[in-house]
This record gives structure tokens, C-alpha cells and sequence, in this order.
């Protein structure tokens, strides 16, 4: 059980951070007006901050 628990923890932030590129990519598909393009934007940039975060943090 340990072992499953630890592969759940592991790949949590990264199945999250996919989803929302997939969610920004179809919005940005979906439509250039509206709520589509600040979602669109918002959901890509999202796992660009987390990595530019992630670098900084490393560095620091």
C-alpha cells in the first residue's frame, strides 16, 4: 500500500499541470473571444510559472 500511495504523490502535480495545458490548448481551440482567451492564456502559463518556481528555487 505504500508503495501505490508514494506513485499517487509523485504524480499528482504532474497530472494536474497536464490537465490544464489540455484545458488551455482546447480553449484556445475553442474560441478567441470572450472567457476563452484569458482562460487560454491563464492555463498555459500556469506550468511555465510552476517550472520557472521550480528552477528558481534550485538555484536559490
Amino acid at each position: 500500500m505504500t508503495g501505490r500511495r508514494s506513485l499517487v504523490l509523485i504524480w499528482r502535480w504532474p497530472a494536474l499541470l497536464a490537465v490544464l495545458s489540455i484545458v488551455g490548448l482546447l480553449s484556445a481551440l475553442l474560441g478567441q473571444t470572450g472567457l476563452w482567451l484569458p482562460l487560454s492564456w491563464i492555463a498555459l502559463a500556469a506550468p511555465l510559472a510552476v517550472a520557472a518556481i521550480c528552477i528558481g528555487r534550485s538555484r536559490g
